[in-house]
């Protein structure tokens, strides 16, 4: 009977020695969690400053997470704001010039206009872009290559609103 009770207790003995390292291990993996590493720290300090530490980044996620919402509402503000193109052309006989007015957040390429023009049979004479506050004002005068031929204003016309919707 003393043998069982022996071996009872080293298993005990066992148990609790490998409870122990299991105990310094996660300790110590705890104590390279935390910042600034002093080279000595008792272990309820450790936890003291891993519940100040923890405290700490809850501050900050909350901080962090009003910071995501003040910044999504703005967001829909200026999202709310936005200029829709505006597209206006005035055939001058066998030369057409297009004014485009649009947010400065444009959509598409300019060059995507200068291509449809070219593709209707026009020739680009000059191109010019004002920036007014938020808006953008672009005005391109184009000359029909085959002036006989000229340029299909209403073609032209639905081709553009088609970009730009």
């Amino acid at each position: 009977m003393e043998n069982g009770g022996r071996s009872t207790r080293i298993n005990r003995c066992l148990i609790e020695r490998e409870r122990r390292r299991h105990m310094k291990a996660l300790f110590t993996k705890l104590s390279t969690l935390l910042p600034r590493k002093p080279t000595k720290m008792s272990v309820p300090e450790m936890v003291d400053r891993a519940i100040a530490y923890v405290k700490e980044l809850q501050t900050r996620m909350e901080r962090h997470e009003g910071m995501k919402v003040e910044l999504q509402a703005a967001y829909e503000v200026r999202k709310r704001r936005l200029i829709r193109p505006v597209v206006s052309i005035r055939d001058l006989g066998s030369n057409l010039e297009v004014n485009l007015i649009t947010g400065l957040n444009m959509g598409f390429a300019l060059s995507d206009f200068i291509h449809i023009l070219q593709e209707e049979g026009a020739d680009i004479i000059s191109a010019t872009c004002h920036h007014v506050g938020d808006r953008a004002i672009y005005t391109i005068l184009s000359q029909a290559i085959y002036p006989r031929i000229g340029i299909a204003t209403s073609s032209v016309h639905e081709r553009l609103k088609s970009l730009i919707c």
